[in-house]
């Protein structure tokens, strides 16, 4: 019974013997093949989310160091205040003076309501006028028409533009941000005014800061600074939220040309101030109106609000301008005009208001054409803000 094993050994050994002289006193671990052992299984690696820490700095500086640290807890307090947790911060010298540094979380949760998520932004509506009261005046009546569209207007200003004059008006318009767990604050200075001294532009600052407050944005601090054209103008820092995707306005601004021709520019400026209205009434806020060469005539056009409604996909105008073409044809042009302002009526008592009409043809063989307003989902279920 122990013929098996032994037979096994001598094989060994004459195997062994053959290829090289062993010898059990000599023989170490190398001398033994390599045995791949198994391994336990073991789960994969796991990185913790982590937490991002940003710094806040600051071009401010103090004499004494006593005096940065106030100015650190004062501002520590301020950015608590507008939505911001920080984590303290430290006095840093700066050249022979003192500054501050403040460690603060740059996310904040879905669902905080500061610090706000708004865009600041410039609208020019490109005209260039010949007297600088009449850039005032389309100035004024534009800034206007943004209060009366609830956006917030930081200011509105003339400029020179190739020796006529335009305008430009800043406002403030809400970010629509997608829904998220949690958002990026991001730090961003407004800068706006034109005062001929630095003591202008200092003595200006509390109102400014009072201009944010009043938006609903928490403005860190306010300052003078100049311009490139030598001015002096005021900066405002102030925080915001946002989105990972780029910013999504509520609002762009869309423009309106009109099919009525004039003979004399003074006629299209008179036309253009009047239809303004009817952009209200249709529900499209009116914001300026501008009078264009027209061939050997002039004619005008409005530049409107439109609401950005966000989809999947993209975003469309909560409104758009459409035009019908009349199919009937009149013999002269009274009898096409009176036919327009029955059809016009009829427009704007279906709710699509009419903002623009023109006959067309000639004598013998009249017609018109209406442009009006419809708004995104009319005759159909509207669409939301999902995205």
């Amino acid at each position: 019974m122990f013929n098996y094993p032994v037979i096994s050994a001598l094989v060994i050994l004459i195997g062994c013997s053959s290829a090289s002289a062993f010898d059990l006193e000599s023989a170490g671990r190398s001398s033994l093949p390599p045995f791949a052992a198994a391994e336990p299984s073991r789960p994969a690696p796991v990185t913790p989310p982590g937490v991002t820490i940003a710094n806040y700095t600051t071009d401010e500086t103090f004499t004494f160091e006593d005096q940065a640290k106030a100015g650190l807890a004062a501002r520590e307090a301020q950015l608590k205040a507008a939505g911001i947790t920080t984590l303290g911060g430290r006095v840093v010298e700066s050249g022979n003076d003192y500054s501050f540094v403040i460690d603060y979380l740059p996310t904040v949760k879905g669902n905080q309501a500061l610090p706000p998520a708004v865009i600041a932004d410039t609208y020019k509506n490109g005209a260039s006028y010949w007297r600088e009261a009449d850039a005032q005046a389309a100035m004024k009546t534009c800034a206007a028409n943004f209060k009366a569209a609830k956006l917030a207007v930081l200011g509105s200003y003339v400029f020179d533009a190739g020796g006529d004059n335009a305008f430009a008006v800043d406002y403030l318009q809400k970010d629509v941000l997608r829904p998220a767990q949690q958002y990026d604050v991001k730090f961003m200075t407004y800068t706006g005014g034109k005062f001929t001294f630095e003591s202008g532009a200092e003595k200006a600052v509390p109102s400014y800061l009072s201009l944010f407050k009043t938006a609903g944005v928490p403005a860190i601090r306010a300052k003078a600074v100049a311009r490139p054209d030598g001015d002096y103008a005021v900066m405002v820092e102030y925080p915001v939220k946002t989105g990972r995707g780029g910013p999504r306005p509520q609002y762009a601004v869309n423009r309106y040309d009109s099919r009525e021709t004039f003979t004399f520019e003074k006629d299209a400026l008179a036309a253009s101030s009047a239809r303004l209205p009817a952009f209200g009434k249709a529900g499209a806020a009116p914001l300026s109106a501008v009078v264009r060469p027209e061939g050997n005539d002039f004619s005008f056009s409005v530049d409107y609000l439109v609401e950005n409604i966000y989809q999947q996909g993209g975003a469309i105008p909560s409104i758009a301008v459409q035009n019908y073409q009349a199919p009937e044809t009149f013999t002269f042009d009274h009898e096409a005009k009176k036919a327009m302002e029955a059809k016009a009526a009829s427009f704007n008592a279906a709710g699509m208001g009419v903002i623009g009409s023109a006959l067309t043809g000639s004598l013998g063989s009249f017609s018109y054409t209406l442009d009006y307003i419809v708004k995104a989902g009319q005759g159909q279920a509207a669409p939301q803000h999902p995205y």
